[in-house]
C-alpha cells in the first residue's frame, strides 16, 4: 500500500515538472515573439518626386524597434495598374536603422520615369512607401526648396536634412551610428573656379512634324541644338501626354521610356501600324533640363 502511494507521489511529480515546464516553454516563446524587430518608420528624403538624375541623392532611411535581425527590400513598378516587380535586396544581421540610395534600389538596372513602391519587411512586419521618377523638368534646386509634401505615410516633413545623427550611415548601417563620413558638408572639393552650370536653351523638334502621317514602323527622330546642353533625352509613347512630362515604362510598341542621347537624332523601331505616337525631347546640363518646345509633345501616325 506505502508502495504505491510513494509510485503515485512520485508521479505527480514528474507531471507536475512536466507542466512547469511546459508553461515555461510557453512563456519563453511568447517573450521571444514579442522581441522580434519591427519597421517603426521609413522615409524617402528629401522628397518623394525626382528625376532620374536625382535617384543618386535620394535616401531612403528605415528605423527598427526592437531590432531586426533582417531587412527586405522590394522595389515594384507600376505598369497598366498593376505593381510588377523590379527588383528585391535581403540584408541579414542586426538592424536598428538601414539607410541607401533609390539608384542602389535599382541595382544595375535603369531608372526610368515611372510611379514606384518600395516594400520594407522587417522580422515581424512591413512597411510600404511610393515615389515618382519624373523626366527632366528644369532647375532641381527649385524644385527641391518648393517642395514640402513630406513623406508619403510617416506625417513628416520633407524640409529637414539633417547629417550627422541622423542615421544616415549608408546602406549596410545599423545601431543609428550616424552618417557615414562621406564628407558631405565639409568635403573640401570646391575648387573655387568652376562656372556655374547654365540651363540649356530653348530648342524645337524638326521630325517628324507634329500631326505628321504615313510614318514607317522606324522613323528617325530629329531636332535642334540646345544651347548648353550636354545631352538630350527622348520618348516616345502611344498615350496622349497633353502637356504631361512622364514617359511610360518602356514596352515595345508601346512606350520607349526616356532613353538618353548624345547627338540630335535617335532612330526609333518597333512601331505599331496605324497607331498614334507622342514624342518629346529634353536637353539636359546637371541639374537642369529644358523641354522641346517649351513642353508641347508632338505626334505622328504609322500607316496601316
Amino acid at each position: 500500500m506505502m508502495s504505491a502511494r510513494v509510485r503515485l507521489g512520485a508521479a505527480g511529480l514528474v507531471l507536475g515538472g512536466l507542466l512547469v515546464f511546459s508553461l515555461l516553454g510557453v512563456v519563453s516563446s511568447s517573450a521571444s515573439a514579442k522581441t522580434k524587430g519591427k519597421v517603426v518608420s521609413a522615409k524617402l528624403t528629401p522628397k518623394t518626386s525626382f528625376t532620374a538624375a536625382q535617384a543618386t541623392a535620394t535616401k531612403l532611411v528605415c528605423r527598427f524597434s526592437p531590432a531586426s535581425t533582417r531587412v527586405v527590400l522590394l522595389l515594384s513598378v507600376k505598369t497598366n495598374a498593376k505593381w510588377v516587380k523590379v527588383r528585391s535586396v535581403a540584408k541579414k544581421g542586426t538592424f536598428k536603422t538601414y539607410a541607401t540610395t533609390v539608384k542602389k534600389l535599382f541595382g544595375a538596372k535603369a531608372v526610368n520615369a515611372g510611379q514606384y513602391r518600395i516594400k520594407i519587411s522587417a522580422d515581424a512586419n512591413s512597411l510600404t512607401r511610393t515615389f515618382t521618377v519624373t523626366a527632366v523638368t528644369g532647375p532641381s534646386s527649385s524644385d527641391e526648396a518648393s517642395d514640402a509634401s513630406g513623406d508619403d505615410g510617416s506625417g513628416s516633413s520633407s524640409g529637414s536634412r539633417s547629417r550627422g545623427g541622423s542615421g544616415d550611415c549608408g546602406e549596410d548601417c545599423d545601431g543609428g551610428s550616424g552618417d557615414d563620413g562621406s564628407g558631405d558638408g565639409g568635403s573640401g572639393d570646391d575648387d573655387g573656379g568652376s562656372p556655374a552650370p547654365v540651363a540649356p536653351g530653348a530648342f524645337s523638334k524638326t521630325s517628324p512634324s507634329n500631326g505628321a502621317t504615313g510614318q514607317l514602323s522606324s522613323v528617325t527622330l530629329s531636332w535642334s541644338v540646345s544651347s548648353n546642353a550636354a545631352s538630350y533625352q527622348y520618348c516616345v509613347d502611344s498615350t496622349p501626354m497633353s502637356g504631361s512630362r512622364v514617359c511610360h515604362i518602356p514596352s515595345t510598341g508601346v512606350s520607349t521610356g526616356w532613353v538618353s542621347a548624345s547627338s540630335t537624332t535617335a532612330a526609333v523601331s518597333g512601331l505599331i501600324a496605324g497607331k498614334i505616337y507622342y514624342w518629346q525631347v529634353s536637353a539636359y546640363n546637371a541639374p537642369y533640363g529644358t523641354y522641346a518646345d517649351g513642353g508641347t509633345w508632338f505626334s505622328f501616325t504609322v500607316s496601316p
